[in-house]
């Protein structure tokens, strides 16, 4: 529907499977199907959100509800997870919703 809109490169929007919003502070959530990589356009997308300070991206990998790996991407850097179940799944999302409950714009 939008080829053609952004000039003459190979620009595609890319999808997301979950946002949040909170104090200002951005997730981004993205699964995968085991061993399916990030396309590289999405890639670059992710990482240039994660340099604002703004957005960190959390992405899982696995069976819908089962996540086997992960990779949080943040303004500080990537962090991989060989080992991630949905219990440490879920508890990296709950320690960045203390971290955004916590941000102040002052």
């Amino acid at each position: 529907m939008f080829k053609g809109c952004f000039g003459e490169t190979r620009i595609e929007p890319t999808d997301i499977d979950g946002f949040v919003e909170r104090k200002g502070k951005f997730l981004v959530l993205e699964t995968k199907h085991k061993d399916v990589p990030i396309p590289a356009g999405q890639k670059i997308t992710f990482d240039s959100l994660a340099k604002t300070g703004y957005f960190s991206i959390f992405v899982m990998w696995g069976e819908k509800d089962k996540p086997e790996k992960a990779l949080l991407i943040t303004r500080k850097g990537e962090f991989e997870y060989n080992a991630a179940d949905i219990e440490f799944c879920r508890k990296v999302v709950s320690s960045w919703f203390l971290f955004a409950e916590n941000f102040s714009n002052d």
